[in-house]
């Protein structure tokens, strides 16, 4: 299984851009947890470390559709390196304020440009994907599947590794740690060949809403923005459902780590296998998959049960990614594929804002139940909206889905010309 793999280091070049993207990535599960300690640690308020974590989300999910354009219209040298260059200097802000007992602004406008600041290697290496394999749309399904899978063995790796380097030595020496982690990879892809000579592809006429000009794009914001909540909802229900089966609430980590798990045994299976059925319906399928997967998660009365239907539930969460990532090769129009990667981005990120925010306030008034069913509710209603509007997911005028039609399309009347 995992020697379909393979298939990606077959272009030259693409070994490098992969191991700076693995060596780039490594700090975003880094980042937003080391800040709140480090707030948490220097001021003793939860409040400020709250603050400082929200002004990073809103930083990297309000500006990383923006980051995506001018990827798109200047290429990626240009966007890559200024942003981790800013990233950078902003978390040093962030270690000053908190350290200096700066006021909750100064810290918060630190945050802000951090998050804003995050260079976008996935995004970036998704479009290169595109290039690289833009005939080939198996080598595409599982390219898109190692970036899910990525994501997700970051998201378990990170904690663990900030929790090292504080043990070692500081939670100001992690985030330091981080940034270096950050400049070297992404200066390095940034300098790749690869990198350097990726070139978005000519728009048929550019417009104020860029990628967001597909109706296919906004109904797949629109199916995404509930799964977001989802998972913003299990990062309050999760502490609240061990606290109450008496555990301490730290251990809702773990939790999410097996669900994280789970995601990167999907994400293996689905992206080493050739797939037949067209990206729109497999986008749907998944979606509702991920929907069924997730409603177990109500049933959990214990620890040990909720970490059986924890790994359950994100089984269907890689695929289900990778399947969407495919898909805006199909809806997005031409010149815009960065920015629409970055789009999913930001729909995840409102939608966590908003699911925690949720969750918070029912948990409060009930029990963990209630805001792990919020949780549930989530992937349902994007599966139904997906559902619903999938008649708007048809290719854009000169997308890459659209081209491979036209080719297809043409091949038949080629063979007939030359027959006659």
């Amino acid at each position: 299984m995992l020697g379909a793999y393979r298939v990606l280091l077959r272009p030259p070049g693409t070994a490098r851009l992969i191991v700076s993207l693995l060596i780039g990535r490594i700090p975003i599960g880094i980042f937003s947890l080391a800040i709140v300690l480090l707030v948490r640690a220097e001021t003793g308020s939860f409040a400020q470390a709250g603050a400082a974590s929200a002004a990073w989300a809103i930083g990297a999910g309000v500006l990383a559709p923006v980051q995506g354009r001018l990827v798109d219209r200047f290429g990626q040298p240009a966007v890559l390196i200024p942003s981790t260059l800013a990233n950078a200097l902003a978390v040093i802000g962030v270690v000053v304020c908190a350290r200096s007992h700066s006021p909750t602004w100064a810290l918060c406008f630190f945050a802000f440009v951090g998050g804003a600041g995050l260079p976008p290697l996935g995004a970036c290496m998704r479009s290169v994907w595109a290039q690289v394999f833009e005939h080939d749309t198996d080598a595409r399904t599982t390219a898109y599947t190692f970036e899910g899978i990525v994501a997700e063995a970051f998201f378990i790796v990170g904690p663990v590794i900030t929790t090292v380097l504080i043990a070692v030595s500081s939670t100001s020496v992690a985030l330091i740690a981080a940034v270096v982690l950050s400049l070297t990879g992404t200066i390095w892809f940034a300098t790749a060949p690869l990198a350097r000579s990726w070139k978005s592809s000519e728009p048929h006429e550019r417009t104020r809403a860029g990628a967001m000009g597909s109706p296919g794009m906004r109904t797949l914001m629109l199916a995404l923005v509930p799964t977001g909540i989802s998972f913003g909802a299990l990062e309050v229900a999760m502490p609240a459902f061990a606290a109450e089966h008496g555990a301490e609430a730290e251990f809702a980590g773990v939790l999410l780590s097996i669900m994280a798990a789970g995601s990167v045994v999907g994400g293996v299976w689905y992206g080493a296998r050739q797939w037949t059925t067209p990206v729109v319906e497999r986008f749907i399928v998944l979606h509702v998959l991920l929907a069924v997967g997730t409603l177990p998660l109500l049933l959990a009365t214990s620890i040990p049960v909720m970490a059986v239907m924890a790994a359950i539930a994100g089984l269907a969460l890689a695929p289900s990614a990778a399947a969407g990532y495919l898909l805006i090769d199909h809806v997005a129009p031409p010149g815009t594929t960065t920015e629409a990667t970055t789009w999913m981005m930001t729909s995840n990120v409102a939608g966590a804002a908003a699911g925690a925010a949720l969750a918070g306030v029912i948990v409060e008034a009930s029990s963990a139940r209630w805001g792990i069913a919020l949780a549930c509710a989530g992937p349902v209603i994007g599966a139904i909206v997906s559902v619903t509007l999938r008649r708007t997911l048809l290719p854009a005028p000169g997308s890459v889905a659209a081209t491979e039609a036209e080719a297809s399309a043409a091949r038949p009347a080629a063979a007939e010309a030359v027959e006659r």
